[in-house]
């Protein structure tokens, strides 16, 4: 740094010094010749002012009083002063060129890299490359990680809740009567239920009358107390003098209750009902419910039911366990249809 700032300083009193000779060779000039600044003058003035090597000359020597007593130098004078001038001038560019030299010594190479550094740079920069997609891949592993930590969160949140709900949730009683797999016949013991008949497709009905009966059991169109809500939700085809009319959508009232107990309906399209015990052979499967994959368990419920010689009464009843919002994966669904003892 020191360095740098002496080259600059020789450079600067080379720059002065030719400055100041030719400042005072115009001066004279300009008194023995031309009482006026030569076009010259004033470029080399403006130009001197706008560089910091320079001082700003007097310009005094402008003044009016300078018209009295000039002359016309002399041919020998004029060749005088024109050498003394070349010498300052070359004596000062010399200097200025060593100065500019040692400077030029003293910064860093900009040549361009030969073949030995351009091929190290090309490795330097695959190496740049290598570490920026490395960086481009953690970001890519980090945001993996969190979109399946918060899946995983969300699932085990699912999960938890839904364990509760079951926990907390009744069911009607039954007894295993025989287990095959994913088959069981079992024995329901008598029961009540709350039904109203919608029309549409499967799962459309199936909100529908999920609505209805919730606002029955919350006691959001009559009085009274609200009942707790239980488990499953069933489903079957609502039949009228052998035509089906929709679906049935239907909630099991708790044990503790009795027609007597239970709240009327103020809605016309709701009715309690009692359900005698009866014997059910039912398949249970998880999943989101969908008419292929209730078509192919219920072909799995038939098979049984042809290979085993039971008797079936009545339609298949689709039974739900879970809220809507349940993973797929954590889903209790089943269906069942009523046999012969």
């Amino acid at each position: 740094m020191s360095r740098d700032r002496s080259i600059m300083d020789g450079l600067s009193d080379s720059m002065h010094s030719i400055g100041e000779r030719l400042a005072d060779l115009e001066h004279d000039l300009a008194h023995r010749f031309d009482p006026r600044p030569s076009r010259f003058e004033r470029v080399r003035h403006a130009v001197a002012r706008a560089t910091p090597f320079y001082n700003e000359p007097a310009y005094g020597s402008y003044l009016p009083s300078f018209l009295t007593g000039w002359h016309t130098p002399s041919k020998s004078d004029a060749k005088r002063q024109l050498r003394a001038l070349r010498d300052t001038t070359e004596d000062g560019y010399d200097s200025a060129r060593g100065a500019l030299a040692s400077l030029a010594s003293s910064m860093p190479d900009l040549r361009l890299p030969r073949a030995t550094s351009f091929k190290r740079g090309m490795q330097s920069q695959r190496g740049i490359d290598k570490l920026r997609n490395s960086a481009r891949d953690h970001d890519r592993e980090l945001t993996a990680l969190l979109i399946a930590g918060g899946a995983i969160a969300a699932v085990g949140a699912a999960y938890y809740i839904t364990k509760k709900i079951q926990e907390s949730t009744e069911e009607p009683g039954y007894d295993v009567v025989r287990e095959d797999g994913d088959i069981e016949i079992r024995d329901y013991e008598s029961m009540i239920i709350a039904e109203t008949v919608k029309s549409g497709y499967h799962e459309k009905a199936r909100r529908a009358g999920f609505d209805t009966l919730y606002d029955y059991i919350a006691a959001k169109n009559r009085g009274g107390k609200s009942i707790k809500m239980t488990v499953p939700v069933l489903q079957q085809l609502a039949d009228s003098d052998g035509h089906t009319k929709g679906w049935a959508i239907r909630f099991v009232m708790p044990k503790k209750h009795t027609m007597a107990t239970l709240p009327s309906p103020e809605q016309g399209d709701v009715a309690l009902k009692e359900v005698a015990a009866r014997r059910v052979v039912s398949v249970q499967f998880s999943g989101n419910f969908s008419a292929t994959l209730a078509s192919k368990k219920l072909m799995t419920l038939y098979n049984y039911i042809a290979d085993n010689n039971l008797t079936q009464k009545g339609d298949p009843e689709y039974a739900f366990y879970n809220p809507p919002w349940t993973p797929g994966f954590m889903k209790r669904n089943e269906i069942m249809i009523e046999i012969e003892r």
